[in-house]
């Protein structure tokens, strides 16, 4: 419904999806040692970062997405030199990037809601839906292909549960995805859809095994515990926030 209900949905359901997991981000960084930045300052940067995004696109106030930026630059910087603590530089890294992380791909998101080639400046879903339906099929193909043929490990030290056999299926279905999203979307080349599906579906590959090294790293499970059952948002959203990034630097060399 966020991707289908037009820009104001995608505004509401993905600004409520950043706020959400940089909370469980910098939670999950406050795991042993508390920060000396507040939670809130940096998700209130990190809300007005991708807020200040739209108002760029839609040439609202094009100054909003550099001004924000700039502002929450200056707040760190400022923190550094005056909050008395031995750790203020890490919580300068960790804050810097957890924007660098959420904020950033979540704003490139919408910028690739406003490159479809039938409208000119206005919001269109197709891409953002493509990555969506080339994440979950890359996933749900890995899962299964992994379970029935996996034998080799993928990067054992970070996700045990992931094999070779699971990757290559993943990227072999995202393929053959690409055939029907070709029929849906007819402005572009099969050929073109084809390297969508693969990008999406490699670079959401890391993007979860990113996502499983942190958990790692800070000995907890899930990200957050939102969705029982599923962990927490940025659990649902780890392969979306690598593959964003991928696709949009395609996105530039195919429409070079």
């Amino acid at each position: 419904m966020g991707i289908l209900g037009g820009k104001y949905s995608f505004i509401a359901v993905f600004g409520l999806f950043l706020v959400i997991g940089l909370y469980e981000f910098y939670r999950m960084t406050e795991k042993n040692t508390s920060h000396a930045i507040s939670k809130a300052i940096n998700i209130a940067s990190g809300f007005s970062i991708f807020l200040s995004a739209y108002l760029y696109l839609e040439n609202i106030c094009r100054i909003a997405l550099p001004l924000s930026s700039i502002i929450y630059l200056l707040i760190l910087f400022v923190s550094a030199i005056f909050i008395n603590r031995k750790d203020i530089l890490h919580a300068i890294i960790y804050s810097f990037f957890g924007q660098i992380y959420i904020t950033l791909p979540l704003s490139i998101l919408m910028l690739l809601s406003y490159q479809h080639q039938s409208l000119s400046n206005d919001y269109h879903f197709a891409f953002v839906l493509a990555i969506f339906i080339f994440i979950w099929v890359n996933d749900t193909a890995a899962f299964v292909v992994g379970s029935l043929l996996g034998k080799h490990k993928f990067i054992e030290r970070i996700s045990p549960r992931k094999t070779v056999e699971g990757f290559i299926g993943g990227i072999l279905f995202s393929v053959l995805a690409s055939f029907a999203l070709s029929t849906f979307f007819t402005n572009y080349t099969l050929l073109f859809w084809i390297g969508f599906g693969i990008v999406s579906a490699l670079f959401g590959s890391l993007g979860d095994l990113f996502e499983s090294l942190i958990k790692r790293t800070y000995e907890v499970k899930d990200s957050g515990t939102l969705i029982p059952g599923h962990g927490g948002i940025l659990d649902r959203i780890d392969s979306l926030l690598i593959a964003i990034p991928a696709v949009y630097i395609y996105l530039a060399v195919v429409f070079a």
